[in-house]
């Protein structure tokens, strides 16, 4: 295992550095944005060009890394992304601020597509658990450092812009001076959505919410932060928060889910999810104690549903099928991802700031409501027969899913059904 963590610390350095840069990055724009006046409406646009980015560049990326390698292709990202940060400092304007978070998404992506297949390329099957929980560590603290960052700038944010920018145009260095060739590289499959809804209804539903969720809480709760008294610097605790909850919850919440039906701790975690954000509307600045509190707990309930409706569907499946099926899954979060901010921001606009967490809060709600249909609908995976629950970060591509030492890689056809499939030749699955 230290081998391969050894092997490895050049791509863990640089994810530190991205992750520090986006989280930055995220805290940044949204205090930016307020002290702009950016109406609410073009602020959740803006935010939700980030994912459309992400969105994007999970479908394309792979294809341009086949034909130009790991190395060039995490170099031009790495430039895209560290231009695009600098423009918003150059230029307050709206418009100009969502098309640069489009590209920033979609070179964050292909970064991202990088480092997950070059771990994957040093894993063995002793060590990719251990791997993968390293590089959820890395994700979630860069991204908490990045956060709290915030409080270093008192000159209207513009060194704080070159701050992110330096941390994501450094993060190419270690890539560059590695020793070794590149890994070969496989786009993983996925499964058409009507496969994806026929193995698991839930997991579709689960990943759309969540996404949508996250990316309220990520695009909007900045201008939430500001709007209720809270500093710069408190609003970057404030997102931390959220952050370090996934790190504090993400591993007993998947040990509960080992150990009892799956869909049940679905249920329990979605409604302290939509509880723990209802609580959090009575605070404000005044109560910030509480506050972090209450976003921590909700980092720590919403984020692990994304591993968790994951694993749900991992327990229909064989070892061969888990890659497609999680790269699907991931495809659905990114797409509840889009349409999250502009669903967060038209709330605020149209019901004013006390109706955010409500709107998240009802996401959670229902979910928890679905969970509840399907445990009427479909029996239980008996908790000895699922599949163990392996965190995976809500930002990963479908490549970090062939980190989990239970997949294999599999080929489908354009139904989303591989050869060996049992299922293919049923008519009622057609």
């Amino acid at each position: 295992m230290f081998r391969s963590i050894a092997a490895s610390w050049t791509l863990f350095f640089g994810l530190l550095l991205i992750m520090a840069g986006n989280g930055l990055q995220v805290v940044l724009l949204g205090t930016r944005a307020s002290e702009a006046a950016f109406s609410n409406i073009a602020t959740g646009f803006v935010m939700a060009g980030y994912y459309v980015g992400i969105f994007a560049g999970s479908i394309l990326v792979p294809r341009i890394l086949g034909n130009v390698g790991h190395v060039r292709v995490f170099g031009a990202m790495s430039a895209i992304a560290s231009s695009a940060i600098l423009i918003h400092a150059a230029f307050v304007d709206p418009v100009l601020w969502a098309v640069m978070r489009i590209l920033t998404g979609f070179s964050f992506a292909g970064m991202y597509i990088v480092c997950e297949s070059w771990l994957n390329d040093k894993a063995t099957n002793e060590t990719r658990g251990q791997l993968l929980s390293i590089y959820m560590i890395i994700n979630m603290g860069g991204m908490s450092l990045g956060q709290v960052m915030i409080s270093f700038g008192t000159d209207g944010g513009y060194g704080l812009f070159l701050l992110a920018s330096v941390m994501v145009s450094i993060a190419v260095v270690p890539i560059l001076i590695t020793v070794g060739k590149a890994p070969e590289f496989d786009t993983p499959e996925r499964l058409g959505f009507r496969r994806l809804y026929q193995i698991s209804p839930l997991a579709v539903m689960g990943m759309a919410l969540t996404g949508a969720a996250t990316a309220m809480i990520f695009g909007m709760g900045p201008i939430y932060g500001r709007s209720i008294g809270l500093t710069n610097t408190e609003v970057g605790y404030f997102m931390a928060a959220v952050t370090l909850g996934t790190l504090v919850l993400q591993y007993p919440v998947g040990q509960l889910s080992d150990r009892f039906d799956r869909r049940i701790v679905i249920l329990g975690v979605a409604i302290v999810s939509g509880l723990s954000v209802l609580v959090a509307t009575l605070l404000d600045a005044n109560n910030l104690a509480l506050l972090l509190i209450c976003m921590l707990i909700f980092g720590g309930t919403n984020f692990p549903l994304y591993s968790l409706c994951i694993a749900h569907a991992n327990d229909y499946l064989t070892p061969r099928q888990m890659v497609a099926m999680a790269s699907g899954l991931i495809m659905i979060n990114g797409a509840g991802a889009v349409i999250g901010a502009p669903i967060a921001a038209m709330f605020i606009e149209y019901l004013g700031t006390i109706s955010f967490m409500p709107a998240i809060a009802t996401l959670q709600f229902l979910l928890a409501l679905f969970v509840l249909v399907r445990m009427r609908s479909r029996s239980a995976v008996p908790a000895a027969a699922q599949g163990p629950y392996v965190a995976i970060p809500d930002s990963s591509s479908g490549v970090a899913a062939s980190l989990n030492p239970e997949t294999e890689w599999v080929t489908t056809d354009e139904d989303g059904f591989a050869d060996d499939d049992p299922l293919k030749d049923n008519p009622y699955m057609k």
